[in-house]
């Protein structure tokens, strides 16, 4: 498997920015649409153990990294997938120790994912 059909995990570190509701009222709805809600700190880029075709490891895959990692992190932690083998993981600043947690699961299932090649789909 080569790493470059394989899908990519960017794991990012989220800061909510606090609203400033001191101030005037003459700036528009479009200049407050401007204003960032959050800001985004790059942590971390991961190589996942499959391809971007195989659906049936990324759904194996997710399912068991929704059970160790996310919800034990509910409401700290969220992510995207995309088809074109993109993912991107945001964790909340104050959760920053699970960015390892990550790192740590997907180098285990790397070296899982050997041996899992007979395993039925879901």
């Amino acid at each position: 498997m080569g790493d470059d059909r394989s899908y990519r995990m960017l794991v990012l570190l989220e800061d909510v920015v606090e609203e400033d509701t001191k101030g005037d009222d003459s700036t528009g709805e479009s200049q407050k649409a401007e204003v960032p809600k959050a800001t985004h700190e790059f942590v971390d880029e991961l190589i996942l153990p499959f391809e971007i075709e195989d659906m049936d490891k990324l759904n194996k895959w997710f399912d068991k990294f929704d059970a160790e990692i996310c919800i034990p992190n509910e409401g700290f932690i969220k992510y995207e997938i995309s088809s074109d083998g993109l993912v991107v993981l945001l964790l909340d600043r104050t959760r920053e120790k699970v960015a390892s947690q990550v790192r740590a699961f997907v180098q285990g299932t790397k070296i899982e994912g050997s041996d899992d090649e007979d395993e039925p789909s879901i």
